[in-house]
Parts: C-alpha cells; sequence; structure tokens
C-alpha cells in the first residue's frame, strides 16, 4: 500500500501539468535574476547621487549666518545620518571643505575614487557587482554633480561597508519580489496554459487509451470541441482517424465472415464435385454425342465456381506473385465470358482481335470480366439472368468488349447501353461493400476486378457513365 503513493507522487512530478509549473517558476525567476544584474548598477549610483544631493543641501544651509556658529562636532553628526565621512564642494577651481574626514584621505590605504560623470554601463555593472563581493571596509571617494547646480563638484567620503549593506538589502528585496513574481506569474499561466492546452490535451489522450482499449466501441471516438486552433485541428483528424479505424474494422470483420462463409460454401462445392466427377465419368460414355459434348463443360464450369469461391477469399490479399500468367487469346475469354452469362434480353458483341494474345492468369482475367459483363447485364434486365429457358424475351440493350494497343499497354473496354451509374454512387464504386447499387448486392464485384487488374500490374477505371450506357476501361500491361 505505501508504494501507492509513491507511485502517483511519480507520475504528478512527470505529468506536463507540473513541468509546466516548475518551468514557469524558473524561467521568470531566471529573468528577474538578469534584471537584478543591472539594477544593482543603478542602485548603486543612486545610492551616491542621493548623498551626494544631501551633502550638497546641508552645505548649503551650513553657509547661511544663523549657522557660523554650528558645531563641528553637531556638524558630522548631521552627515553621519547619511553615511557621509567627509564633504568637499568645488566651484570655479575653489575647494571648500565642510566636513574634514577623521582619516586622511590622501594617506588611507586603498582609497577608491568613483567619478559619476563617468556613465559606462559596462564599468557601472563591474564595480557594482565588485562592491557586492568585497570584503572588509575601505574609503570611497565619489564625486558628481548636484541636481541644481551642475556647475560646482561635491566629493564626499562613505564608507564601503555601508553601500555594501545597502546593495545587499536591495539584492535581497529584488530576490523576495522576484519569487513572488515568478510565483504569481507561473500561477496565472499555469492556470491559462492548463485551461488551453493541457486539459484538451489530456483529453486527447484519455480517447485515445479508452479507443485503443476498445476500438469497435461508437462512444469511443472523440467528439471535436469545435476550436480554429491547432488543438482543434488535432481533434478533428483524430475524430475522422477514429472513424476511418472503425470503417476499416468493420469492413474487415465483413470480410472475415464472408471469408468464413465461403470457406464452407468451398467445402460443399468440392463433395458436388465429386459426386459430378463420378457421373462425369458415366456421361463421357453415353452414346449420345450431345451428352458427351456437354461433360466437359459441365466440368469446367464446376471447376470455376470452386476456383472463384476460393479466390474470393484472397480478395483483400491478391499479389502478383499469387497469379499463374500464360499466353491467352484475349478474343476467346471474351467469347467464354459471353457464352456463361447468355441472357436472351441482352445482346453481347465481341469486337476483340482474334489474334490478340495478352499475358495473364486466365482465372483470374476471366473472373473480372465476368464480374464487368455480369454487371452490365444485371443494370440491363434489372435483374439476376435467367438463362436461357426458351422462352421469348426482348432485347434491351447491347454489352460491347473491345481491346486496343497503345503503346505498351492494351486497352480492353468494356461498354453496355444500360441507365449509367447513379452520381452519388461514383464515389465508392470501388469500395468493397459500397459500391453495389442493387438489392442484396455485396458490393464485391466492382472491387474484385479492380483488385485482380491491380494486381497484374494495370488499372481499372470508369471511363463513361450517363443515359447512353456505362463503360469500364481495363488498362493491362502489353508484355510483361
Amino acid at each position: 500500500m505505501a508504494s501507492i503513493p509513491t507511485l502517483a507522487a511519480t507520475k504528478t512530478r512527470r505529468s506536463l501539468s507540473a513541468k509546466l509549473l516548475l518551468l514557469t517558476v524558473l524561467f521568470v525567476f531566471i529573468a528577474e535574476l538578469v534584471v537584478m544584474v543591472p539594477s544593482i548598477a543603478k542602485q548603486r549610483v543612486d545610492w551616491f547621487t542621493l548623498r551626494i544631493e544631501a551633502a550638497y543641501l546641508v552645505a548649503l544651509a551650513l553657509e547661511g549666518p544663523s549657522n557660523e556658529s554650528m558645531d563641528d562636532e553637531l556638524v558630522r553628526q548631521l552627515f553621519s545620518t547619511a553615511n557621509i565621512q567627509g564633504v568637499t564642494i568645488n566651484n570655479d577651481d575653489m575647494r571648500m571643505l565642510i566636513l574634514a574626514p577623521e582619516v586622511n584621505p590622501h594617506g588611507a590605504p586603498n582609497m577608491k575614487r568613483v567619478d559619476l560623470s563617468d556613465q559606462d554601463p559596462i564599468s557601472l555593472i563591474v564595480n557594482a557587482w565588485s562592491t557586492m563581493f568585497s570584503r572588509g571596509d575601505r574609503l570611497i571617494q565619489a564625486t558628481g554633480a548636484p541636481q541644481f547646480a551642475a556647475d560646482q563638484n561635491v566629493d564626499i567620503i562613505v564608507s564601503q561597508r555601508s553601500l555594501r549593506a545597502d546593495l545587499y538589502a536591495y539584492a535581497r528585496n529584488i530576490l523576495v519580489l522576484s519569487l513572488i513574481i515568478s510565483t504569481l506569474t507561473a500561477m496565472l499561466v499555469y492556470w491559462a496554459l492548463n485551461r488551453i492546452i493541457v486539459q484538451p490535451v489530456r483529453r486527447l489522450t484519455a480517447n485515445i487509451t479508452a479507443f485503443d482499449a476498445d476500438p469497435e466501441n461508437p462512444r469511443g471516438i472523440l467528439e471535436p470541441s469545435g476550436r480554429t486552433d491547432e488543438i482543434g485541428i488535432a481533434e478533428k483528424s483524430l475524430s475522422d482517424m477514429e472513424r476511418s479505424v472503425r470503417d476499416l474494422l468493420n469492413e474487415r470483420r465483413r470480410l472475415a465472415a464472408l471469408g468464413a462463409g465461403i470457406s464452407k460454401i468451398s467445402h460443399d462445392l468440392r463433395n458436388i464435385l465429386a459426386s459430378a466427377q463420378l457421373m462425369s465419368d458415366r456421361l463421357s460414355k453415353s452414346d449420345d454425342p450431345s451428352v458427351r459434348k456437354l461433360t466437359p463443360r459441365l466440368l469446367s464450369a464446376l471447376d470455376r465456381a470452386i476456383t472463384l469461391s476460393r479466390d474470393t477469399l484472397t480478395f483483400g490479399r491478391m499479389e502478383a506473385r499469387l497469379l499463374d500468367k500464360s499466353p491467352i487469346i484475349l478474343h476467346d475469354l471474351a467469347e467464354e465470358v459471353f457464352e456463361d452469362n447468355a441472357s436472351m434480353q441482352v445482346s453481347n458483341a465481341n469486337n476483340i482481335d482474334p489474334v490478340l494474345e495478352i499475358l495473364a492468369d486466365r482465372t483470374q482475367l476471366y473472373r473480372a470480366l465476368f464480374n464487368l459483363v455480369r454487371n452490365a447485364t444485371e443494370a440491363l434486365t434489372g435483374a439476376v439472368p435467367a438463362g436461357i429457358d426458351g422462352d421469348v424475351q426482348p432485347v434491351v440493350g447491347e454489352i460491347r468488349m473491345t481491346a486496343n494497343i497503345v503503346g505498351d499497354v492494351i486497352e480492353i473496354r468494356v461498354s453496355d447501353t444500360g441507365p449509367g451509374i447513379p452520381e452519388h454512387a461514383r464515389a465508392e464504386l470501388f469500395e468493397p461493400f459500397k459500391g453495389s447499387q442493387k438489392p442484396g448486392g455485396s458490393g464485391l464485384g466492382i472491387a474484385i476486378t479492380a483488385e485482380i487488374i491491380r494486381a497484374h500490374g494495370g488499372r481499372l477505371t470508369l471511363a463513361r457513365s450517363d443515359s447512353s450506357g456505362t463503360e469500364f476501361l481495363i488498362t493491362l500491361p502489353h508484355k510483361t
């Protein structure tokens, strides 16, 4: 239990608030110390100036006729109240001794002379701090002009100890005042910055921690405060990022559920295929030529169904290294797609050069083209095509496929004469689970097609979509 207060104290010391408070106190105190350096020099000059003015005024009073008989001892006591031990007034090359020092200034050891007319800042600072760090006592002869008698000079002799004691008192007052100012300033700055910065940052930190612990919780998304400064921008960016992460997690979860379902379908289709293969052996021995002709086609369709269901699991990780590329006659592949998507309501136009060859994964490229053709068929008929059922159905549109070599790429165009894709659906057309515009659609067809084309080193784009129809453009490398 004793470690809990220690841990709390450690966290407090390491917190942004504690660091802010300490740094504010430190910086203000340092600023006050910097100000104190020239202030000591000014206080020294003021100390001399005040005594020169006092000595001059006392000298004027002593020159009056009523003070001719004033006792020397009384005069000395009068000047001693200002710590003045000697006074001389210089006027027009005449020196008038007002108060003789008890010690001969010319014979006093280590007599220091100060001329207040020398106002060099560096010298003033150096002399002031030299006095602060001096030891013992010595006489100082200071010379300066009184304020109201600039043509006269007054020489005073004072004690260094008295000057040093005054500077010590002044420095002590400055330090105490600095501590008070720094503390008050630190508290005000801390209060202001704590409200403006620290508390919002704590809110951001708490939200990030909570979101990291439970990113799927919709209540964990940060609600921006509406501020327009950098904190507000950070809140808005964090909120948008959290929404994007949650949407991505939802998509991944749906993909995982889809993968589990397709795994079950693939397992069942393999069992169906095993039974179909047993029956195909008997069908292949049939005396009916049409039955023997349809049997390989039946097996091919079942194999493709299993391949498609299995490859859907790899939608999110389709890579070029997973492709099994081989030379393909593109016209034949397009013809196979049209035959497998046969509909009496839609006419097909295969305008690809019969000798045009491309290097690609046949199964995956078939899958991509079939998705585009099937989507176009559903857009034209308004429902999943029922295939050839013997009924006479009116033709409602045409699907056309063309291919041309342009430089180093092959452009494959799949177009239809349908109603076009709505404007609001085009922004998310290539996003999984979002591009579907028909009831019950998964929204994976176009997304899977784009992923397959991207794995081949190409690109799928929506070239045109209006009231006259829709056209998708597939761009693939000609030779890779």
